[in-house]
């Protein structure tokens, strides 16, 4: 994972509100998004970026002036970390290595294909020296 100088947590309602503050703050400054997280089916999102301390500010500033567009002024909370500690990183932001690890649906089914394919052959075997 980058270090980044900052973090910048961006929580507001709505995903589609959330996925516009995201390409504004993104478009606005020079920072990477890192994850996010949402709650109630969408109706709340937490956005996570990174970068340096000056972006990161630039880019709560933009989704804040995002916000002053929308008339139910969805933005519930945005707030910049500097330094953030490693510790909170690995809070804010999932491990790649642990989804690495985890098999995906995709590579599950190749397993029991294989497993399935080995246990047809063995069964034809087994039938053609039981004749």
């Amino acid at each position: 994972m980058t270090q980044h100088e900052a973090i910048g947590i961006i929580e507001t309602k709505y995903f589609p509100v959330a996925m516009e503050m995201l390409d504004q703050v993104t478009k606005a400054a020079d920072v990477e998004f890192l994850t996010s997280h949402n709650q109630l089916g969408g109706k709340l999102v937490s956005l996570i970026i990174g970068g340096s301390i000056s972006d990161v500010t630039l880019a709560i500033e933009t989704a804040k002036r995002v916000d002053q567009t929308k008339p139910d002024q969805p933005l519930k909370n945005a707030v910049v970390i500097t330094n953030p500690h490693p510790e909170i990183l690995k809070y804010a932001i999932p491990s790649t290595k642990k989804a690495e690890k985890q098999p995906t649906a995709k590579k599950q089914a190749t397993r029991k294909t294989r497993t399935t394919k080995k246990q047809a052959t063995k069964t034809i075997e087994e039938d053609e020296n039981n004749e």
